[in-house]
C-alpha cells in the first residue's frame, strides 16, 4: 500500500472540512496541552528513560538527550 497525490488529496480535503466546521481547538487550548505535556514529561524523566533503555536498549544519557530533553 502507497500514499499517492489522489490520497493526499483526499486527506487534505478531509482536514480542511473538519477544520471549516469550527470542530478544531483553538490556540490558547493547543498551548496549554503541549505545556501541559511538557509538564508530564518533566515529572515522569526517569520512567521514560528507564521504559527506553528496557524496550531499546538506549544508554541513559542518549535517551535523556534525545527523547527527553
Amino acid at each position: 500500500m502507497y500514499f499517492d497525490s489522489k490520497d493526499a488529496l483526499a486527506m487534505v480535503e478531509e482536514l480542511r472540512a473538519s477544520y471549516n466546521s469550527g470542530k478544531t481547538r483553538s490556540y490558547e487550548w493547543r498551548v496549554s496541552q503541549l505545556k501541559n505535556l511538557v509538564k508530564v514529561a518533566e515529572h515522569h524523566e526517569q520512567e521514560i528513560v528507564d521504559a527506553l533503555r528496557s524496550d531499546l536498549s538506549k544508554p541513559e544519557f542518549e535517551a535523556y538527550v534525545h527523547e527527553v530533553s
